[in-house]
């Protein structure tokens, strides 16, 4: 029953770390996107990262819980021998609880700030299309300026 208990709060240990890199990396996110120039590489990138550690939680999630499944009765039933290791385990659950709604609240930030960066790319994007067909359409015509129809050079000669 111990190593069960030891594997739980080694989950929970795990998960914590998990979660402190995660905050580490939305705090990454939220000066990429700040900057004047966003380097949507390397936005991307974190993003990956991210996803990876979300799936390393999703994964000691699951194995918490299906341990503890197995192991809640006898637990449940013999409190007091197991009094220690569950002080601590709830302290890490208590901690892994407030780093998961630190967490949150940065993504909640992060959110705004990553929408309006789009809003502003979005916007330099239709300017830089904009320029470009300007620029095409001015080509253009100043090219059929400088054309001149050989009809004219016929009727003149």
């Amino acid at each position: 029953m111990n190593n069960y208990l030891n594997v739980l709060k080694d989950s929970l240990v795990k998960k914590e770390r998990i979660l402190k890199d995660l905050i580490i990396k939305s705090e990454e996110q939220a000066k990429i996107v700040k900057s004047e120039q966003v380097e949507w590489d390397e936005f991307t990138k974190i993003v990956d990262e991210k996803g990876e550690l979300i799936d390393e939680i999703m994964k000691l999630d699951e194995g918490f819980d299906t341990l503890y499944a197995r192991i809640k009765e006898e637990l449940e039933n013999n409190k007091e021998n197991y009094k220690e290791i569950i002080i601590e385990i709830k302290a890490l659950i208590k901690s892994v609880t407030e780093k998961s709604a630190d967490l949150e609240a940065i993504e909640y930030r992060n959110k705004t700030i990553i929408e309006t960066a789009f809003a502003n790319t979005r916007k330099e994007i239709k300017q830089s299309k904009l320029g470009r067909k300007a620029a095409a359409d001015y080509y253009n015509k100043m090219n059929k300026i400088n054309l001149i129809d050989p009809q004219l050079m016929d009727k003149n000669c």
